[in-house]
């Protein structure tokens, strides 16, 4: 059976307090380029200059940068002339009134007719209960963009909505001592975030490794894909195992190389994509 043509493919990555530096930049944009996405979101970056400097390493993109107050911000790139249009915004009610909070990398993009949204996301991080309520309202933010992009019935595609990135589902804690042992728990606010996403029309998207975030806690499974129900993506598993997320980076590696991966490069994975219909 022959394979179905990719439109274009994504790249989503918490490279961790990103701030440039020349070694470190190198190997950043090694890893982007060896799996060549059309499309991708750099989560934490803080400072400008980092612009300035991935427009170097990678001269092929056209890149945005979110700003604001908070310290970290959202890079998105996208490759220079493939789309017919490419439209960026920076989706502010995202920090949830919080100013220290990231707002949404909204990147539209015109594939012939047909428009696509790519929503990079980086919420809030902590199992305490603002945290795990910032998140929740976060979420809740992405369902009523969803609906507000099913409204733009003049646009035969419009809702076709793609959301990357580190959605710290990390859980909640019971904030009271004579109860620490109850939290709500990583896999649980995973289950919750994929039946709200079905509600929504949308659907969580199936990863080839277990976990995406490897640090002194431990591994946990903290970066996502949720996209709309109708979007296509090529499937780098099997229909018994499906895996429409390829997850690259710290997971391939072991010993020394996984120390230096984790040290010098970010202990998050990058997430990887192919949008085929």
């Amino acid at each position: 059976m022959p394979c179905e043509p990719t439109l274009f493919s994504v790249l989503s990555w918490n490279i961790e307090h990103f701030r440039g530096g020349d070694a470190r930049l190198k190997k950043v944009a090694a890893h982007i380029a060896g799996q060549d996405p059309d499309v991708f979101g750099l989560l934490e970056i803080e400072h400008a200059d980092v612009l300035t400097l991935m427009q170097r390493e990678l001269p092929d993109y056209d890149f945005a940068l979110t700003d604001g107050p908070e310290v970290q911000e959202i890079l998105v790139g996208w490759r220079r002339g493939k789309f017919g249009q490419t439209v960026f915004s920076q989706k502010r009610e995202f920090n949830v009134g919080n100013p220290a909070l990231r707002p949404g990398a909204l990147l539209s993009l015109r594939v012939a007719d047909t428009w696509y949204n790519m929503l990079f996301l980086h919420t809030d991080s902590g199992t305490d209960a603002p945290a795990f309520g910032n998140r929740a309202e976060m979420f809740g933010k992405t369902w009523k963009l969803k609906r507000a992009l099913d409204r733009k019935m003049e646009q035969a595609a419009a809702a076709q909505l793609l959301v990357m990135g580190d959605l710290n589902t990390m859980g909640l804690m019971y904030p009271r001592p004579a109860k620490k042992f109850l939290r709500v728990d990583a896999p649980s606010e995973i289950a919750a975030l994929d039946e709200a996403a079905l509600k929504s029309g949308m659907r969580l998207l199936p990863k080839d490794q277990p976990f995406t975030w490897n640090g002194s806690a431990g591994k946990s499974n903290l970066d996502h894909v949720l996209a709309s129900q109708a979007l296509q993506l090529r499937n780098f598993g099997s229909d018994a195992e499906p895996a429409e997320i390829r997850v690259t980076g710290w997971p391939q590696l072991s010993g020394a190389q996984l120390k230096s991966f984790l040290a010098e490069i970010s202990d998050h994975a990058s997430l990887y994509a192919e949008v085929i219909g």
